[in-house]
């Protein structure tokens, strides 16, 4: 939410279950058969790694204070990794650099392609070259892997290139882009993976593209640890979430409207009235046809419905509101409600573009294109005015223990 004097900041995104790849999806995935809603949401997944990127050439610095031109020095005619970090962070940078020293290493083990690692300052004006140069060290950052800072506006047009957003440093994006420039091939994937899978994603990218075959539901031992590794840290950050109080300006339906929506299950809902009011919620983003984080949440979700109906005697309204309301019909929501054991009390929301937009953008979950969203999980009491914010993937334990602390 972005309410002025309650919710205000993301803490660090908590990782936006940067671990969760593909695969950990794939092993998330309830085994009945998808209906024909979910073969279209498939069908709709296969344009999503068709990502064209338009490279600005602004000047930048880099960690020795040389002036360089972003796209013609660092990007063109090369094979790439791009993250985006800044000196001062205290959750996601510090692994996403160890995942790219990680990566540096397997390739040289498999004498790979040369590839050049750039990581992004998303904070430029304390970021110097001196500062970046300093926190490449604690990688061992070679001669390939290039830390770029430089003025605001080049550093903005460099973050919109890559569909990444340029307001606090605390909410960047876990999420790595990599690209054979050459070929014009980008794919857009989470930082925190197997540093494996990322290798061979990356070195994969100038070849054909192999016949899809079936996903399996193994996860391998690194996917497992990954995913053990983003649970971890997300319980962690769950144990310092403080309960903070609405201030009277955010409450209420005159904070959170009555626009009309949609759920899986009824026609019109007023969201303030039939949602919210006097209700103790969790809300969430997500969308149906996303193949990366929306389907591990949605099942930790499940889990925790079922311990609060165990735990909890007050009742819990679960809202999961699409970030691509254009899509995601009553239809789709109900079938994706469906196939992840959604239980009564748990709302999946669209409706109208433009009031989905707004209730989103109440919430500080808006963002222009459905797959930006967060793994932001808000836990509130309306009727006290508490409201706390986790990682949608800390352990349900721990998100039962956020519910209890807001009763």
């Amino acid at each position: 939410m972005s309410l002025p004097l309650v919710f205000p900041r993301i803490l660090g995104t908590l990782l936006t279950a940067a671990a969760l790849l593909v695969a950990a999806t794939a092993a998330s995935t309830v085994s009945a058969a998808p209906s024909a809603a979910a073969a279209a949401n498939s069908a709709k997944l296969a344009d999503s790694d068709k990502l064209t990127v338009k490279l600005p050439d602004v000047e930048v610095l880099d960690q020795e204070g040389r002036k360089r031109r972003f796209g013609r020095d660092l990007v063109a005619g090369k094979r790439v990794a791009i993250n985006f970090i800044f000196t001062s962070c205290t959750t996601i940078c510090s692994p996403l650099s160890a995942t790219f020293k990680a990566m540096d290493e397997e390739l040289r083990r498999q004498a790979g392609p040369e590839v050049q690692f750039i990581s992004i300052s998303v904070d430029p004006l304390t970021d110097t070259p001196a500062e970046l140069r300093k926190f490449g060290r604690k990688f061992d950052a070679g001669a390939n892997w290039t830390f770029v800072t430089g003025s605001r506006a080049s550093i903005d047009a460099i973050l919109k290139a890559y569909d990444v957003g340029t307001g606090n440093a605390e909410d960047h994006s876990p999420m790595v882009w990599l690209g054979h420039e050459p070929s014009q091939r980008w794919v857009r994937t989470y930082g925190l993976a197997s540093h494996k899978l990322l290798v061979d994603r990356l070195t994969s990218l100038d070849k054909p593209a192999p016949k899809a075959a079936a996903a399996s539901a193994a996860t391998s031992p690194e996917e497992a640890a990954a995913l053990d590794r983003m649970r971890q840290v997300a319980s962690q950050a769950a144990g310092r979430a403080g309960v903070q109080q609405a201030s009277p300006g955010t409450r209420g339906v005159e904070y959170f409207t009555n626009l009309p929506l949609v759920t899986q299950e009824r026609p019109r809902v007023r969201f303030y009235d039939d949602l919210i009011r006097n209700r103790v919620v969790l809300i969430t983003s997500f969308y149906a046809s996303c193949k990366d984080v929306c389907s591990p949440v949605t099942h930790n979700l499940a889990r925790v419905q079922e311990q609060l109906q165990d735990s909890v005697k007050t009742p819990v309204q679960l809202i999961s509101i699409t970030t691509d309301s254009g899509f995601d019909t009553p239809e789709v929501l109900r079938d994706y409600a469906e196939r992840h054991s959604a239980g009564p009390g748990w709302s999946f929301v669209t409706g109208k573009k433009e009031n989905v937009d707004w209730v989103l953008h109440k919430l500080g979950l808006y963002n222009e294109k459905p797959e930006q969203h967060t793994a932001v999980l808000w836990v509130g009491n309306d009727r006290t005015g508490a409201w706390l914010k986790l990682h949608a993937l800390a352990p349900p334990e721990a998100i039962v223990a956020a519910v209890r602390k807001v009763l």
